[in-house]
């Protein structure tokens, strides 16, 4: 399951490097053409870059949320989980 998320995450931010290089492709022909100033193609790559990040942040964070949301539906136990029931079972040797 792990390894299907990592595809479906990977292949998401394949798209957006692609969609990125693309763009700035356009961007460096319009300006070749001289219908961008070449400071205004640097501005719009900027942007695209940034863009770009602020939707690999949002991924991540979506992966990160669906990723939780399934682990809480199958009820494995966490670390935190795991972690009470050591320190329980440490107790109760001790007593």
């Amino acid at each position: 399951m792990k390894s299907l998320l990592e595809k479906g995450f990977l292949a998401g931010i394949g798209l957006l490097s692609m969609t990125r290089e693309k763009a700035q492709k356009v961007i460096e022909e319009l300006s070749h053409e001289g219908e961008l100033q070449k400071n205004e193609a640097k501005e719009w790559v900027d942007q695209l870059s940034a863009r770009g990040e602020e939707e690999r942040q949002a991924l991540r964070k979506l992966v990160r949320d669906e990723m939780k949301k399934v682990l809480d539906e199958m009820g494995l136990a966490t670390k935190e989980d795991i972690q009470k029931l050591l320190d329980k079972q440490d107790q109760a040797d001790r007593s």
